[in-house]
């Protein structure tokens, strides 16, 4: 079949974390879509993040946001969202991680179904955030309560603390029904619904616009691109990349928003190569 959907996963694909796309990368990206391609972007990012590498690229994109938590089409259209609440036992272990104590003190960045960012704990780890995303908290708080995180409606929580206080977590996370705990290996961790990530996302938007996976590319480096990668009927791990990437890849190139990476698309896309 011919590929007619090309997925780019953002960080350490398209661009390196903490910077902004390129201008060739963004001139390739928009030289697809000239070409006839769509093209959707795919992160864990919040959804006004992805905007400004969308407004780099300079046309509308369909972004898959939240770790696969919002898909939206190019048009502003949401084909598929999800989203889970707060207990109050999984809020006290939030909390917890935003206490000062012996083992320092950890940041939670909570995405509320809403479209808010509220922001609690570590005012650097917070400051990091917001540098690497481009955007800035809606609230800012020096500690979190259970009081004020019980019952919010989330699509996606990040969390980064003490090793100390992850454990705890953990426990409240696997005690509620529909939810994963995933690890960067950055001390960063994110809760989010197992009915999201980029896979079901990715599945979701096939199924919106009547594609079949064998005409689909999906492009990332990270093991929570591993779903969408294995889903398309082809797919591009670029390096260096996870080992499950490594594993399920049907393709490898180097370096994020490399000329290899758009000019492999191109190829596998029967579109001209430079």
């Amino acid at each position: 079949m011919t590929i007619k959907l090309a997925v780019f996963d953002l960080d350490h694909t398209l661009l390196l974390t903490g910077s902004r796309i390129t201008p060739e990368a963004a001139a390739a990206v928009k030289a697809l879509v000239a070409d006839g391609l769509d093209v959707a972007l795919a992160s864990a990012r919040l959804d006004e993040s992805m905007a400004v590498v969308n407004e780099a690229i300079g046309v509308p994109l369909t972004r898959i946001s939240y770790n696969g938590a919002l898909t939206k089409l190019a048009d502003g259209t949401v084909v598929h969202e999800v989203g889970f609440e707060v207990t109050p036992e999984l809020a006290r272990a939030l909390a917890a991680l935003t206490v000062v104590d012996d083992h320092g003190q950890g940041a939670i960045d909570v995405y509320t179904d809403d479209g808010r960012w509220l922001a609690f704990g570590n005012p650097e780890a917070i400051a990091r955030e917001e540098h690497d995303t481009w955007c800035v908290a809606d609230t800012h708080a020096p500690v979190a309560t259970a009081e004020d995180l019980a019952g919010l409606r989330c699509r996606k929580i990040l969390c980064e603390g003490p090793d100390a206080h992850i454990g705890e977590l953990e426990a409240a996370v696997a005690a509620i029904d529909g939810l994963n705990l995933t690890h960067s290996g950055m001390g960063l961790h994110d809760i989010w619904p197992v009915t999201s990530g980029k896979g079901n996302a990715l599945k979701a938007l096939c199924e919106h616009l009547g594609l079949a996976p064998d005409e689909v590319i999906a492009c990332g480096d990270s093991a929570t691109d591993v779903p969408m990668l294995t889903f398309a009927g082809t797919s591009i791990g670029v390096q260096p990349c996870a080992p499950a990437v490594t594993e399920v890849a049907t393709h490898l190139v180097t370096g994020a928003g490399q000329d290899e990476l758009f000019q492999t698309v191109r190829r596998l896309a029967g579109l001209p190569t430079s």
